[in-house]
């Protein structure tokens, strides 16, 4: 248990940085904007350092005051790191906010410096099978308990490990509908909502008057980087499950997304989501046996398939350049 409130804290002081690096950004934009020649794109580049730098010593969970404001900001002055390279990817995303204003959430976290860009990171989207990944981790959790085996059948004779894979390889809807009936939509949004994930929601239905609707499932690019640096790192599951898991991303068969702006130097274990007016994608790249966390999130379009193709692109080449940096 004692592992758990760590997380928290952990995350909570994330959520914490988040909203200290909107202050930060107001004023070295305005300074930016006041000095001939001087640029605000730093101002979107964070890390993650602030958040594993906690004493480890309490259980005690960070709340969003103005005592953890105030030493977030301390954290952020000492370890904050930018890099040339991390100033030029958020200038490039300062460019695609500007023309698509509104509908852009990006986090990359390069796993070994600790150096974290974002934008928008803790907007709420509707996550679109990006749900899929919080279910999955849900689902292992509770094989790692002994509640289920990858080999048990469902209804229809198919393994759980048969409804997981094509839950996340090719996104398949109905797996993933009957795999979260086995746990339940409200104990599963109870379990992420435990593990710190505040954020995220699994409300698929909604009633009125006896009369039920299609609900919001939501999450944040935060959150979602989150839980694919929480995964890398071995802090959500067994490690067979962790292997299983990072696998199941690795065989995804969805390429439409991140890929198109990716080169063949580098590998993505990933997960998309669509809808008519979303697209998403989310995972961990890896080249030269280094580890990069990157959740893109999008909204506002009329036919998502067409319209975002173009930003995952820029974004997908806008990565690569980053990590060429490296």
């Amino acid at each position: 248990m004692k592992k758990r409130k760590k997380l928290k804290k952990k995350y909570a002081l994330f959520l914490s940085t988040m909203f200290l690096a909107g202050c930060v950004t107001f004023l070295l934009w305005d300074l930016a904007n006041s000095q001939e020649g001087e640029s605000s794109a730093s101002a979107q580049t964070l890390t993650t350092d602030v958040a594993y730098a906690v004493d480890e010593g309490t259980d005690e969970v960070f709340e969003a005051d103005e005592t953890s404001i105030a030493q977030a900001n301390a954290l952020l002055q000492s370890s904050t790191i930018i890099s040339t390279a991390g100033e030029d990817l958020a200038a490039d995303l300062n460019d695609l906010n500007a023309t698509y204003p509104g509908q852009l959430g990006f986090v990359l976290i390069n796993e070994q410096t600790g150096e974290a860009v974002t934008t928008n990171a803790s907007r709420v989207f509707t996550s679109a099978s990006l749900y899929k990944l919080f279910l999955t981790y849900a689902i292992l959790e509770q094989v790692d308990a002994g509640a289920f085996s990858l080999q048990d059948q469902m209804a229809d004779g198919a393994t759980i490990d048969d409804y997981l894979t094509s839950t996340i390889t090719v996104s398949a809807n109905e797996p993933a509908k009957e795999l979260a009936h086995l746990i339940g939509w409200e104990n599963i949004e109870t379990f992420i909502h435990e593990q710190g994930f505040v954020s995220t929601s699994f409300n698929p239905y909604l009633e009125s008057d006896g009369v039920y609707y299609n609900g919001d499932l939501e999450t944040t690019p935060a959150e979602v980087a989150f839980l694919l640096e929480r995964l890398l790192d071995g802090e959500l599951l067994s490690e067979s499950s962790t292997a299983y898991f990072l696998r199941l991303l690795g065989n995804q068969e969805l390429v439409y997304a991140l890929n198109t702006g990716l080169t063949d130097k580098v590998s993505f274990a990933h997960k998309t989501g669509l809808l008519d007016d979303v697209s998403h994608d989310a995972g961990i790249l890896s080249m030269d046996g280094q580890n990069y966390i990157v959740a893109v999130l999008t909204d506002g379009w009329q036919n998502a398939t067409d319209e975002a193709a173009p930003v995952f692109e820029a974004i997908g080449s806008d990565v690569m350049t980053y990590l060429y940096a490296q």
